[in-house]
């Protein structure tokens, strides 16, 4: 690892943990994207540098972007992939209340025929492979992304689960 890479991880750090002091502080409202990234039946799973979980690709819609644009340019931005806006299928919203924040997390999916050409930046995001669904809950999940997952296998969407039954749309059990 190249120093300068060392030295973007740290302020990375840095900045998400003045960021979660900021949200525990203000408990605030955002809306992000993640693209779940597909092929023959393996997903494409990332680690941020600054954060202990895995996640999929993904960040806040910024300004008057459209979730469908800025999911387009995280992708690009954070794995290098470069798909078209029809190639995109949204799968729901999540809620989710991690890191002190109401987080309404725009999902896609994306399904390749071949297994994803990814580049990696080292800085903000340090790892990437790609796993079949089953090895990946095993893994430490970002909780949003772990109910994805059991949703996908499950066969529901966000909002199915029935909150007679003592769930809650969007949220970990």
């Amino acid at each position: 690892m190249l120093l300068a890479d060392r030295a973007f991880q740290l302020t990375y750090y840095a900045a998400y943990r003045l960021h979660l002091a900021w949200n525990f502080l203000l408990r605030p409202q955002c809306h992000g994207v993640w693209v779940a990234v597909w092929s023959q039946g393996q997903l494409l799973l990332i680690k941020n540098s600054y954060r202990s979980s895995i996640t999929l690709p993904g960040g806040s819609i910024d300004g008057a972007e459209l979730p469908l644009q800025a999911a387009l340019r995280e992708l690009r931005e954070e794995v290098g992939i470069k798909a078209k806006p029809h190639d995109l299928v949204f799968w729901g919203q999540y809620l989710s209340l991690v890191e002190y924040k109401y987080d309404h997390i725009n999902l896609f999916e994306l399904e390749l025929p071949d297994p994803p050409e990814f580049q990696l930046d080292n800085r903000e995001v340090s790892w990437g492979a790609v796993s079949h669904p089953e090895q990946a809950l095993a893994l430490n999940l970002f909780p949003t992304l772990r109910i994805y997952l059991q949703d996908k296998r499950a066969g529901r969407r966000p909002g199915s689960r029935s909150v007679a039954q003592g769930h809650s749309p969007a949220l970990p059990d």
